[in-house]
C-alpha cells in the first residue's frame, strides 16, 4: 500500500506530527509506502495578524484537506485542535493518534517566577489565543496579554530575547518539538484544567481521508488510540453543539479513566469578566451524548447570567 499524505509547510511541528502518523499506521500495515505532500496555508501565510482577526474558518487546515478533494494527497494530518466543528463533505476524520498532554502551559525563562498567580502585575504575556486571554484575564486583569505568533520555536525565541515575560502554549506541541527545555534555559508550569480549559482536541493529532476509501479509513481506525478516539468524539460533539471555533472563548475536555467518561468545559467573554466552568460525568458507550451535555448544560448556566 501506498499512502500519499499532506501537510503543513513552514511547520517543523506539523513534520513531526506527520511522523507519528506514519509510525502508528506502520504498527498494523509495516509495509506501507509514505509520500508526503508538503502544503502552505492561511496560517503559515499570515504572521502579522492574530488568529482570531484573519477572518477564514479551518485556517491550519482548509488548503491541506483541499490536496485530498484534488486527489493530490490520501489522507491529511492536523492538531485535532485546529480543525473546525464542520470539515468538508467526502471527507472524515478516520484516525487519532493517542493523546499527549491537553494542557496550557506557562513558559518563562529561567530567571522568571513559573506561576501565573505570582507573577508580578504588569508582565507581559504572549499568546495569539482568544480562548486563552478571555480565561487567563479573568483570574488575572492585572497583567498584559500581548498578541503573539509565529511557530512554536519562534515564540520561545521572542521570549528568551525578552519580547514577553512568560507564553502561553500547548504542553503536546511544545515537548513534541522541544524534548530538553533547559537548552533554551526556560521551564513552564501546567495552568489546571478548571483555570483555561484546552481547546478540543488538544493533544490529539487527527487524520483526515476521503469517505469513498474505504481500505485506507479502514486502516486508520485500526490503527487508533481507542482511549483518544472516545474523548475526540465526545469533545468534537461538544464543539458542535457549541456552536462556537476558535473565535469563541469556549473550553472542553473528556477524560476516559477506569470505565467513567468526565467532562471539564468552560466559556468566558472576550474581556474576563465573567466566566463558566462544568464538570460532567457519563459513559464512554455514548461520548457524544456527553459531548452535546456538557454544550447545553454550559450555555444554559451561561445564559442564566
Amino acid at each position: 500500500m501506498r499512502i500519499r499524505i499532506a501537510t503543513r509547510g513552514g511547520s517543523r511541528l506539523s513534520l513531526i506530527q506527520t511522523g507519528i502518523v506514519m509510525n502508528m499506521i506502520r504498527r498494523i500495515e509495516p509495509s506501507v509506502q509514505f509520500e508526503i505532500k508538503i502544503t502552505k496555508t492561511t496560517g503559515d501565510v499570515i504572521q502579522d495578524k492574530p488568529l482570531y482577526a484573519i477572518g477564514v474558518k479551518g485556517i491550519f487546515e482548509k488548503e491541506v484537506n483541499m490536496a485530498l478533494l484534488r486527489n493530490e494527497a490520501d489522507i491529511a494530518v492536523h492538531s485535532l485542535k485546529d480543525l473546525p466543528s464542520e470539515i468538508n463533505p467526502g471527507l472524515v476524520i478516520a484516525g487519532f493518534s493517542s493523546r499527549d498532554s491537553p494542557y496550557d502551559v506557562l513558559v518563562v525563562r529561567d530567571e522568571y517566577v513559573d506561576d501565573l498567580m505570582a507573577l508580578p502585575s504588569g508582565a507581559r504575556i504572549g499568546t495569539s489565543s482568544i480562548r486563552r486571554r478571555a480565561f487567563l484575564f479573568s483570574v488575572r486583569s492585572d497583567v498584559v496579554y500581548d498578541v503573539i505568533r509565529g511557530n512554536v520555536d519562534t515564540r520561545i525565541s521572542k521570549l528568551i530575547k525578552g519580547e514577553y515575560d512568560a507564553v502561553v502554549l500547548a504542553e503536546a506541541g511544545l515537548v513534541r518539538l522541544i524534548k530538553d527545555l533547559s537548552d533554551f534555559h526556560v521551564r513552564y508550569t501546567r495552568i489546571p484544567l478548571d483555570v483555561l480549559p484546552p481547546a478540543p482536541g488538544q493533544g490529539i493529532i487527527a487524520v483526515i481521508a476521503r469517505e469513498r476509501d474505504t481500505d485506507i479509513v479502514d486502516v486508520l481506525r485500526r490503527a487508533s488510540d481507542p482511549k483518544a478516539r472516545i474523548e475526540a468524539l465526545a469533545e468534537r460533539a461538544f464543539l458542535r453543539a457549541i456552536g462556537g471555533g476558535c473565535h469563541v472563548p469556549v473550553g472542553g475536555i473528556a477524560m476516559y479513566s477506569n470505565g467513567r467518561l468526565g467532562f471539564i468545559a468552560g466559556i468566558a467573554d472576550v474581556n474576563g469578566n465573567r466566566r463558566r466552568i462544568i464538570k460532567l460525568v457519563g459513559s464512554p458507550d455514548n461520548p457524544e451524548e456527553l459531548g452535546v451535555n456538557a454544550a447545553h448544560e454550559l450555555l444554559e448556566q451561561w445564559n442564566e447570567t
